[in-house]
C-alpha cells in the first residue's frame, strides 16, 4: 500500500488521533518526574505487582469476552446474547471496581466504609445519618450548609437524604443492622460522629455505599436504551461495554459523581424520543429527570446545554433543517421541559420551604470562593476529565465524530468548551463532570464500530492500557484522614513546654505540651499541640482545637486564633487510641496592624455539633480560664 495513501486514510488517522494523546498520557504517568503539566494527581509506584496483574487480567479477559460476544453479532442481539451481555457488563464492572480501589485499599469493603463515613470524601453520612426530622432539615437546610462539611455544604441535600433513609430502614429491620453496626464502628471514626451512634445510624452507611455503586452500573441501562434508538443494538451493546473500561469509572469508587452521570443517557433518551416521534410528554420527562440531578447537585445543570444543542442537531438531522413552524414547537417543548425541571424543588419548597434560589446563592458562593488562575484550568479542567473518561474515547467523541455522530459529538463539544470559559468549575473536575461519560462513550461507539477490525482492536487496546496504567499509578482518593493503626504515636521533642492539662468530666483528653515560636506581622506563624487519649474507652465527641492568641485575658479580643479538627481536620479525637500521643500542627496569622508585644495563649477544645466546651482542668503554672487553658508563656509578636 502507497504509505502517502495510508496517511490519508481515514481509519489510520482515527487511529493515530487516539494513540497521541494516550501514549503520551502513559509515557507522563510513568517517566514525567512532575505534576505541573498534565499529571494533575498523586502517583504511587509502591502498588503490589499482584495487584496490578490483576487489574490487566481482569480488563483482557473483559475485553475478550465482549468482543467474542459483539464481533460475532449482526445489529440485532438476541435474547442470549442480551442476557450474556448484562452479566458479562455487571460481572467486569464489579470486578473492576474491586481491583482498581484494591490498589490504594488492601482492605476493599473497609476502605470504602471509610471513604463512605469520612466528612473529607463527602460528609453525607456526618450530615443525614442523624437527621430525625426531614422537613425539619429542608426546611434550615440553607442557613446550616455554610456549617457542614466541605462537599455537602457545596451541594443540594439529596445526597444527604440517602443516609437519612438508610438509617430508617436499619431501624425496621434491628437484626441486620447490629452485626453491620459492629463492623463499620471502627471505620466511623473519620466523620464528624459520636462512634457512639445508634446502629441503624451506623449501618445506614450502607445504604450509601450501594447505591453509589449500583446508580453508577445503572448508567449503562439508559445508554443502552438510547444508542439503540439512534443506532443499532450492535452499537448499543458496544456501548453499554466500553462504559465501565473509562478509568474514573473504576478510581472514583464511594463517589457519587458516577451515579450523576445517570442523568445523561436518561434525559438525551427522551430527548431523542422527543425529537423523533414529537411527544410532548417526553420534554416534561427530561425536565423531570433533570430536576432530580441538580436535587442531587448544582453541578448537573450543564446537561441542560447537552440536551438543547443534541435536541437542535437531531431535530436539524432528522428533518433537514429548522422552520418557523419547528422553532414554535421546539420552543413549546422547552418550555414543558422546563416546568418539569422545576417540579421536585416546587414540591419540597411547598412542603418544607427550602429556597432553590437562596440555597443555590448560598452554595454557589462557597464555591467561587475556591481561587483558581483562569487560562491554565481552561485547558486543565477539560483534560482531566478527558483522561477520567480515557483519552481514545474523548478522542473520538471531540474529533472523530462529526460526519458519524453529529449530534452527539456536538453536545459533547459545546457544552465541554461553555464550562470550560465560564471558570466555575474550581479544583478538580475529573470526577464532576463524569456526567459527560456516557455522551462521549456513545459518540465514541458510533464512529467506532464503523472502523475497520484493527483499527477497534487497535483503539480498545489504547484504552486498556490506559486504564490499567491508570489505576496503578494514579491515586486520586487518598486524604480521606489517618486511621489509628497508619499514624504511629508522636514524641515529644526537647524543647517542647510540657504542662499538665486534662479536658473532659473524666479527663479523657490531656494536653501534654506545646511548641510556640515567635509570631512575625503580617505573615502566618504556628503552634505545635501534642494531645493524648487518656481514657479506655474511645472519645465519642469529635472536638474542634482551637488556639486564641488574645490581648488581655479577658479573650474577648485577639490578633490571631485558629480552629479546626486535629491534623488539618485528618484525625478526629473520635480516631484517637489510649495513649497515643497526637502531634497537632496549627497556623496562626497575625495580621500586619497588629501592635507588637507579649499576647496570653488560649488553647482548649469544644464539640463540633453543639458548641460546648468540655470541662477544663489545669496545673501551674498553667491556669484555667474561660473553658480553656491559658499557656504559661505569652506568644511573642515583632
Amino acid at each position: 500500500m502507497n504509505p502517502l495513501r495510508a496517511l490519508r486514510s481515514p481509519t489510520l488517522g482515527v487511529v493515530l488521533l487516539c494513540a497521541a494523546p494516550t501514549l503520551l498520557y502513559i509515557g507522563m504517568l510513568l517517566w514525567y518526574p512532575h505534576r505541573d503539566l498534565l499529571i494533575l494527581w498523586k502517583r504511587d509506584f509502591g502498588v503490589a505487582p499482584a495487584v496490578v496483574v490483576a487489574i490487566a487480567l481482569t480488563t483482557g479477559t473483559y475485553l475478550t469476552l465482549a468482543w467474542l460476544l459483539l464481533e460475532r453479532s449482526p445489529g440485532h442481539l438476541s435474547h442470549p446474547q442480551r442476557w450474556a451481555l448484562a452479566g458479562l457488563v455487571l460481572a467486569g464492572s464489579l470486578a473492576l471496581q474491586w481491583f482498581v480501589t484494591s490498589a490504594t485499599e488492601p482492605d476493599v469493603p473497609a476502605g470504602l466504609a471509610r471513604r463512605t463515613f469520612s466528612w473529607s470524601t463527602g460528609g453525607y453520612w456526618t450530615v443525614g445519618a442523624g437527621v430525625s426530622d426531614v422537613r425539619e432539615f429542608l426546611a434550615h437546610y440553607v442557613e446550616r450548609a455554610p456549617s457542614y462539611p466541605v462537599h455537602v455544604s457545596r451541594h443540594p441535600p439529596a445526597l444527604a437524604l440517602v443516609f437519612t433513609l438508610g438509617t430508617a430502614l436499619f431501624s425496621l429491620l434491628p437484626a441486620a443492622a447490629q452485626p453491620l453496626a459492629d463492623w463499620l464502628r471502627p471505620h466511623s471514626c473519620l466523620s464528624w460522629v459520636s462512634v457512639d451512634a445508634p446502629a441503624p445510624m451506623m449501618a445506614g452507611a450502607v445504604l450509601g455505599m450501594a447505591v453509589e455503586i449500583a446508580t453508577a452500573m445503572a448508567v449503562m441501562i439508559p445508554l443502552f436504551a438510547w444508542v439503540r434508538r439512534i443506532a443499532d443494538e450492535r452499537t448499543a451493546a458496544w456501548a453499554a461495554a466500553l462504559y465501565p473500561l473509562m478509568p474514573g469509572f473504576g478510581l472514583w469508587v464511594s463517589q457519587f459523581d458516577r451515579g450523576v452521570a445517570l442523568a445523561t443517557p436518561t434525559i438525551l433518551y427522551c430527548c431523542e424520543r422527543l425529537v423523533a416521534e414529537r411527544r410532548l410528554r417526553f420534554a416534561f420527562l427530561a425536565g423531570l429527570a433533570f430536576s432530580a440531578a441538580t436535587f442531587v447537585t448544582f453541578g448537573a445543570a450543564p446537561i441542560a446545554l447537552m440536551a438543547a444543542v443534541y435536541t437542535l442537531a437531531r431535530w436539524w438531522q432528522l428533518r433537514s433543517g429548522l422552520t418557523l413552524e419547528a422553532a414554535r414547537w421546539l420552543a413549546a417543548a422547552w418550555a414543558i421541559a422546563l416546568v418539569g425541571s422545576a417540579t421536585i424543588w416546587v414540591a419540597v419548597y411547598a412542603w418544607a420551604g427550602l429556597d432553590p434560589l437562596a440555597l443555590y446563592r448560598v452554595v454557589f458562593d462557597s464555591h467561587l470562593g475556591i481561587e483558581f488562575p483562569f487560562w491554565p484550568f481552561v485547558f486543565w479542567h477539560p483534560w482531566d476529565m478527558l483522561t477520567m473518561i480515557g483519552l481514545p474515547i474523548g478522542a473520538l467523541a471531540l474529533f472523530a465524530g462529526w460526519r458519524r455522530a453529529l449530534s452527539l459529538t456536538a453536545a459533547f463539544t459545546i457544552t465541554l468548551a461553555a464550562l470550560s470559559l465560564a471558570h466555575v468549575a474550581r479544583a478538580e473536575t475529573g470526577r464532576v463532570w463524569m456526567y459527560f461519560g456516557p455522551l462521549g462513550v456513545a459518540a465514541a461507539a458510533l464512529v467506532w464500530v464503523s472502523l475497520s477490525r484493527p483499527a477497534r482492536l487497535a483503539a480498545l487496546a489504547l484504552l486498556a492500557s490506559q486504564l490499567v496504567v491508570q489505576s496503578a499509578v494514579l491515586r486520586v482518593l487518598v486524604d480521606y484522614g489517618h486511621m489509628p493503626e497508619s499514624l504511629p504515636s508522636a514524641e515529644l521533642p526537647p524543647d517542647a513546654i510540657k504542662v499538665d492539662t486534662r479536658f473532659g468530666a473524666d479527663g479523657h483528653i490531656a494536653l501534654l505540651a506545646y511548641q510556640l515560636q515567635p509570631l512575625e506581622r503580617g505573615r502566618e506563624g504556628r503552634i505545635v499541640l501534642f494531645w493524648q487519649r487518656m481514657s479506655d474507652r474511645p472519645i465519642a465527641a469529635p472536638y474542634k482545637g482551637f488556639v486564641h492568641v488574645a490581648t488581655d485575658e479577658s479573650d474577648q479580643t485577639r490578633v490571631a486564633q485558629h480552629d479546626e479538627m486535629p491534623m488539618r481536620s485528618q484525625f478526629p479525637t473520635t480516631c484517637w487510641q489510649l495513649g497515643q500521643v497526637v502531634r497537632d500542627e496549627m497556623p496562626l496569622y497575625v495580621a500586619p496592624d497588629a501592635p507588637p508585644g507579649s499576647y496570653p495563649v488560649f488553647v482548649g477544645l469544644y464539640d463540633y455539633w453543639t458548641g460546648q466546651r468540655p470541662p477544663t482542668f489545669a496545673s501551674p503554672p498553667a491556669r484555667q480560664l474561660h473553658g480553656s487553658v491559658l499557656l504559661p508563656t505569652p506568644a511573642v509578636v515583632r
